[in-house]
This record gives structure tokens, sequence and C-alpha cells, in this order.
């Protein structure tokens, strides 16, 4: 009984063994696809010019909020301290 299964393995590799060695890259498939073959990029969404001037655009429109909010809070810390001289005085506070 163990030289049948010793017989039945060698005879399963002798034969297995090569047709796999054969049969490995001999069918080759090509792809052809309905697309073209470059890439369509869409350059407004990535032309580095126009994202620049953006970004300029976005870093000008922060500065003028930046100016702005501290001339507002430079104009009311200017009626703060001319209503505590006011105070002071003993006139009256204008609002």
């Amino acid at each position: 009984m163990h030289s049948y299964w010793h017989i039945l393995q060698i005879v399963s590799i002798v034969t297995i063994l090569p047709m796999s060695l054969l049969s490995c890259g001999s069918d080759r498939v090509s792809i052809e696809f309905k697309t073209p073959r470059q890439i369509y990029v869409d350059d407004s969404k990535t032309d580095p010019d126009k994202l620049n001037k953006e970004l300029e655009y976005d870093l000008r429109e922060a500065e003028k909020k930046r100016r702005q909010k501290q001339r507002e809070e430079e104009a009311a810390i200017k009626a703060k301290t001319k209503a505590e001289q006011k105070a002071k005085k003993g006139q009256p506070v204008e609002e």
C-alpha cells in the first residue's frame, strides 16, 4: 500500500508540475478601453497662476478685515477714554 502511494505522488508531480509551468504566461489578454489614453485634467482647477491669484485675493481680504477690526477697536478705546475724561470733569456723558 505504501508503494502505491509513493508511485501516485511521483506520477502526480510528473504530470501536474510541467502542465503548470507550461501554462503560465502563454495566454496574454490585451484590454482596450474606449476612453482615450490621455487622462483629461481640468486645468482651471489646478492652474497655479489662478490659484496664486485667488490666494493673494484671500490674503488681501483678510488683511482688510483685520485693519477694519483694529480701527473699530481703536475707535471704541478712544470713545471710552473720552467718556472717562468727561466723567472725571463732571460733565454729562454723551452717547
